[in-house]
């Protein structure tokens, strides 16, 4: 392994290319803790910053026969700045979004019954989370309605910490992306009746 300390960027691309974990990983040490340094100091949030790092280098090991890099520095260094920005946006979205949801329920309790946009949310999320792998479900399911942590779930299912972390986190990615369509139908329905 310390053989490939010594080889260039160029060098290591083009043995990824040849699905080389070694030189993945190398690529790994020499600018992982870099990406994750750069993502915290603009998110000022650990696990955020770590995740962005791994979907980086999960993105760069799963399109690694695909991609054409000059200089692998500069595309991890941009890939990581829009990571970062893609998430500020999407929060700050959000954010607004829901205030503006929250703020029209207010004003409109007769056309927009919270209670029934609640009603048809949590039915929503039951199906989405029907519909999720029976591990991940079953994960899921004992993380956020049993309330248990990840080392207890970990117990409990004779599995990793690590992966009832990872289970849990795709499993809040998946929903996340079926309740954004969800959520901005809405906020549509209720923009059109104004």
């Amino acid at each position: 392994m310390s053989s490939y300390k010594l080889y260039t960027d160029s060098e290591l691309i083009h043995l990824l290319k040849a699905d080389d974990t070694t030189a993945f990983s190398e690529i790994y040490l020499r600018y992982g803790e870099r990406l994750y340094k750069q993502a915290y100091h603009v998110l000022r949030n650990r696990e955020d910053a770590k995740d962005i790092v791994q979907d980086i280098f999960t993105a760069l090991w799963n399109k690694r026969t695909e991609l054409y890099i000059n200089n692998l520095a500069g595309y991890l260094y941009i890939a990581n700045r829009n990571q970062v920005i893609k998430l500020m946006a999407h929060r700050k979205t959000s954010a607004v979004y829901f205030d503006w949801l929250q703020t029209v329920t207010k004003e409109v309790p007769d056309v927009a019954n919270h209670g029934f946009l609640e009603k048809q949310l949590q039915e929503l999320v039951e199906d989405e989370v029907g519909k999720l792998p029976s591990k991940m479900r079953l994960v899921f399911n004992l993380s956020r309605k049993a309330h248990l942590s990840h080392k207890e779930i970990a117990v409990k299912l004779h599995l990793s910490e690590a992966t009832v972390k990872t289970q849990v986190k795709n499993a809040l990615r998946i929903l996340r992306s079926k309740l954004e369509a969800y959520l901005y139908a809405v906020l549509l329905f209720l923009y059109c009746l104004f």
